[in-house]
């Protein structure tokens, strides 16, 4: 039998369920300028008729409206698309930085260049060929091969400098994808502590995204979602990070390099002491780079394509 109350209560559940809308519409709107926010939304379905007998036969009276999930605006596949095309920006956008730093090196607009002192040098020697008796030639031959030389010298620091710079970007970097691991793995604990009792955990999953966001503009980022809702993240066979554990990177000991007079290293994984690789694309499988400073440069007699 329905019970008396039964039109108070369809009121209350109602106003309950609606509140709960206008709650989540507030919360959108105050998380509007928050940094990897989803929207939210309140999923409402209609509650179980109950069944009332008349003279005319039994009749399905219905009971109201209730909330059965709040959930994100967001689209796993639309995120893939996006962490990987974001390391590939990344990529690119270090190898920009880099070519534009080596294009500086060797500058050749003017008059400082190492272009132009070869042709100096080149020049002296085809009017001493001509000319050897004469003291004057002679010694342009080897003032314009000692400013050669000293321009030579000057790029091969700057180049130096340059790839011993990259090795530093690459070290702090790796403690900053170290950093991004232990906060995923930390919401991946929350997450699937908060939502074991059938909730959404909306607002931690939106910080994780975030983070993942982040962390694929260092590495190559492949995300898998457990059944508990914790994130497993590959990156090119190694998972950095696996539910509640994961790996840490470091970078290897230094490997003098006498033939350019640096010292080269290498991304370890610290539990294995293998050799790990942030590629980002197929397309590019075979140049290695690190996150935003994937700024190894791609010219092959360069060191740093060890990395």
């Amino acid at each position: 039998m329905r019970s008396t109350f039964a039109g108070l209560n369809t009121m209350v559940g109602g106003i309950n369920t609606n509140r709960l809308s206008l709650d989540t519409v507030g919360h959108n709107i105050s998380n509007a300028s928050t940094t990897g926010y989803s929207r939210q939304s309140v999923n409402q379905a209609a509650t179980n008729a109950q069944e009332v007998y008349s003279i005319y036969g039994t009749q399905l009276v219905g009971t109201g409206v209730d909330s059965l999930s709040i959930t994100r605006a967001r689209n796993i596949y639309a995120d893939k698309q996006y962490w990987k095309e974001n390391g590939d920006n990344s990529y690119y956008t270090a190898q920009q930085t880099n070519y534009s730093k080596l294009e500086a090196i060797f500058n050749d607009s003017d008059d400082t260049g190492v272009e132009n002192a070869m042709t100096k040098f080149y020049k002296a020697w085809s009017e001493v060929s001509t000319s050897a008796s004469t003291s004057t030639t002679r010694q342009t031959v080897i003032d314009a091969g000692s400013t050669f030389a000293d321009r030579l010298s000057t790029a091969s620091k700057q180049v130096q400098q340059q790839i011993t710079s990259n090795y530093d970007d690459i070290k702090l970097n790796v403690t900053k994808v170290n950093t991004i691991t232990d906060q995923i793995v930390a919401l991946n604990k929350n997450i699937a502590s908060l939502e074991s009792t059938g909730a959404n955990a909306n607002d931690l999953r939106d910080q994780r995204d975030n983070l993942v966001d982040t962390l694929s503009g260092y590495v190559n980022t492949n995300v898998y979602q457990e059944a508990n809702g914790m994130y497993t993240i590959v990156s090119n066979g190694a998972s950095l990070v696996s539910g509640i554990s994961k790996l840490n990177l470091k970078m290897s000991d230094a490997t003098p390099n006498s033939q350019y007079g640096i010292n080269d290293y290498s991304i370890q994984i610290q539990e294995t002491g293998t050799t790990f690789t942030a590629e980002t694309s197929e397309s590019h499988a075979e140049e290695p780079r690190f996150g935003s400073v994937r700024q190894g440069f791609r010219l092959r007699s360069l060191p740093i394509m060890a990395v």
